[in-house]
């Protein structure tokens, strides 16, 4: 564990990740309630 810089960057690739997949579920639910308000 001395590479700090590797260790920054997956923690980073984590973070945009779990964003992304933050804001398509959002996206999905906001589509998804839309069809089902019909």
């Amino acid at each position: 564990m001395g590479n700090s810089t590797g260790s920054m960057f997956y923690i980073f690739a984590i973070f945009i990740g779990l964003y992304l997949i933050g804001v398509i579920g959002y996206q999905l639910y906001k589509l998804i309630r839309k069809l089902l308000n019909k």
